[in-house]
């Protein structure tokens, strides 16, 4: 074994252990060695500690950017809303959300505010996490994790990878097992024969519809009444008056977030639905995106759906599933 360049090797070390008991070691070489062996440990030290990749000592450490209002959403219901430091100014659910420092929107995010948070983890859709955005942040070393909430079958396995991102498993676990058990309690929660045809408004002007192939049609499927648009085609096609007349839906849902009297306006064009106050609100956002609050208020608007029918004609109905 040879010392450092610039420090002799002590003889000590190279006629170690000594020939015969007459050997004597002078104590002044015993120093030295102690001096040597100390300067080696230390540095193998440093050098391991260089090497060593850094360790997550305390969960609440995690800083996370989402740039996605689904998934800002399930952090906070897992119990990360402390970790979250920087979100879009989309990210509205829970109220907690509206004071995380906003990053941009969804497609507008501002790379040097990501930046400025010093995230671990940034959260966001696989096209706004590429380019020039995911090369800034993977310089940085800052871990990306792409998600897609595009339909309620999209939110547990979302749930379960913030869960695993940010050491929450067992909470992610709980979540999405209430989570599925809610869809699965939707499943035909608002089947009767014949099937009620419902037709659900996402747009006032123009008229723009929920079909079959959309997150929202999906939901209506589920519960088990018959969807008068359609089409598979369009997620979420444009429908002129006369499209809707035709269609003669059994409850009309306004799910339009802009404003405007829709009941006004089906009334004017002799929808006997909204003539009949078979016309529903809603005003709980939950059930405008996937969420860990889509199934419970899912199934809020499949009971209200068969309420409003069983009623019989009158005014339109209010759907708050926290009231």
């Amino acid at each position: 074994m040879k010392g450092p360049a610039f420090l002799p090797t002590p003889t000590c070390l190279t006629s170690w252990p000594p020939q015969s008991r007459a050997s004597v070691v002078p104590a002044g070489y015993m120093i030295v060695c102690g001096r040597w062996l100390q300067s080696v440990l230390l540095a193998l030290a440093l050098v391991a500690c260089k090497g060593a990749a850094p360790s997550q000592t305390s969960n609440d450490v995690l800083r996370v950017v989402s740039m996605l209002p689904n998934a800002t959403e399930i952090l906070f219901a897992l119990g990360a809303g402390p970790m979250v430091v920087g979100a879009t100014r989309y990210c509205d659910r829970p109220d907690a959300a509206r004071l995380v420092p906003r990053v941009g929107g969804i497609l507008d995010i501002s790379s040097e505010a990501v930046l400025a948070a010093h995230p671990d983890v940034v959260v966001g859709s696989p096209v706004v996490l590429r380019g020039q955005l995911a090369k800034l942040l993977e310089a940085s070393g800052v871990r990306i994790l792409p998600l897609v909430f595009e339909t309620a079958s999209d939110v547990e396995p979302g749930i379960r990878a913030l869960g695993i991102a940010v050491n929450r498993l067992p909470q992610a676990d709980a979540l999405a097992l209430s989570y599925r058990n809610d869809l699965s309690a939707l499943t035909n929660r608002a089947l009767r024969e014949p099937r009620v045809k419902v037709l659900l408004v996402v747009g006032r002007n123009p008229l723009v519809v929920a079909s079959r192939s959309s997150y929202l049609g999906d939901l209506l499927v589920r519960m088990g009444v018959e969807n008068v648009a359609a089409s598979m085609a369009t997620s979420y096609p444009t429908w002129s008056l006369e499209q809707v007349i035709q269609a003669a839906p059994d409850v009309i849902i306004d799910g339009a977030v802009e404003a405007g009297d829709l009941v006004s306006l089906m009334e004017d064009a002799g929808m006997q639905a909204a003539r009949e106050g078979r016309m529903l609100r809603i005003e709980d956002p939950a059930l405008l995106r996937p969420g860990p609050s889509t199934g419970g208020a899912a199934l809020a608007l499949a009971d209200r759906i068969l309420g409003v029918v069983a009623a019989g004609p009158t005014r339109i109905h209010r759907l708050q599933t926290d009231e």
